[in-house]
């Protein structure tokens, strides 16, 4: 009995190591590309490394038992240092919205496989957007999805092509879609990703960019950081007010998402906001989850105003809906 003790504290030992040991290597994504994936699991490796950090203290003793709390606080401190300021961004109060020239907006990944559409459509009128940018769709909801909005959102354009570029926008404001070549109608293209850009003018005349994406996972990790490069150069030629909003596949705590934003001047408004996974296949069968991941965000520049976000109600999709009101300066 006391062996197996022993062998379950030093498995408990090693793993408080070992969780403390990701928290450090994630540190250096900035330098080492591939280890910027360990940021992506940061809310899974805070309350880890703070789990570890309880077992060492109280596991060990002797001059092991502090080399190891060292080591495991040098843990919780590398994911705090990610964590905690995002966590108190979210709490900080949204400028009041204006009497008038108040827009509402909603981007959402259908999901491929979702079939539900009735869900869906539930889901927009409820939240009434003026404008709604779609990822992941396919032909299978348009079919069905499109006729339903049509009457109440005149104004549309979709994009067919590869895995990611598969998309929509829908509006009851009218705009002119920017033909940049970005936005292909043919199934079978290579270009695996793609983007609507369209222009904008509220009632009072100011005018708006909104530009939807959907980008792949992270790994391979250089095949995003392309993707991101190539936005960067097309956020590069727009002026004035704009909104950025899809999937990006990436979560703010990762260096690859926090450079973007930087480097081209946006305002991340989706703050500790999480979306995915609200469905999982398990059990021969899709069901519903908690969403533990920040992946669906919208980004702002030069004048927009966002005076609420929230996430929308579920609609069958693995993604939840985002929603927002926004004005321009």
């Amino acid at each position: 009995m006391s062996l197996l003790f022993l062998l379950v504290r030093l498995g408990l030992v090693l793993g408080a190591l070992g969780t403390a040991t990701w928290s450090i290597l994630a540190v250096f994504g900035f330098a080492v590309p591939v280890l910027d994936l360990l940021n992506h699991a940061q809310i899974l490796l805070l309350p880890a490394t703070l789990i570890g950090l309880f077992l060492v203290t109280v596991l060990l003793r002797g001059n092991w038992r502090k080399a190891a709390m060292i080591y495991a606080f040098l843990g919780v401190a590398a994911s705090a240092n990610v964590m905690v300021p995002e966590f108190f961004a979210s709490t900080q109060a949204r400028p009041a919205a204006p009497a008038t020239g108040v827009v509402r907006m909603m981007t959402h990944n259908l999901f491929g496989m979702n079939y539900a559409m009735d869900k869906v459509t539930a889901a927009i009128f409820a939240e009434d957007p003026d404008i709604i940018v779609l990822q992941e769709y396919f032909g299978e909801q348009a079919r069905e999805l499109h006729p339903l909005l049509i009457e109440r959102y005149p104004y549309y354009v979709r994009c067919r092509g590869g895995k990611r570029a598969n998309l929509g926008l829908y509006s009851r404001i009218p705009f002119e879609q920017v033909e940049d070549g970005a936005c292909p109608d043919n199934a079978y293209v290579t270009e695996r990703t793609a983007h609507i850009l369209a222009k904008f003018h509220t009632t009072d005349g100011k005018a708006f960019s909104v530009i939807t994406t959907h980008m792949d996972w992270p790994l391979p990790v250089q095949r995003q950081q392309d993707q991101l490069d190539k936005l960067s150069g097309v956020l590069g030629g727009i002026d004035g007010p704009m909104i950025l909003a899809g999937d990006f596949n990436s979560t703010p705590w990762s260096y690859a998402l926090r450079d973007f934003v930087s480097r081209n001047g946006l305002v991340r408004q989706t703050v500790n906001l999480l979306t995915y996974p609200k469905r999982w296949f398990y059990l021969g069968a899709w069901r519903d989850t908690i969403p533990f991941l920040p992946l669906d965000h919208v980004m702002t520049r030069d004048g927009i105003v966002v005076h609420e976000l929230h996430a929308g109600r579920p609609t069958a999709s693995d993604h939840l809906p985002v929603v927002f009101s926004f004005s321009v300066e």
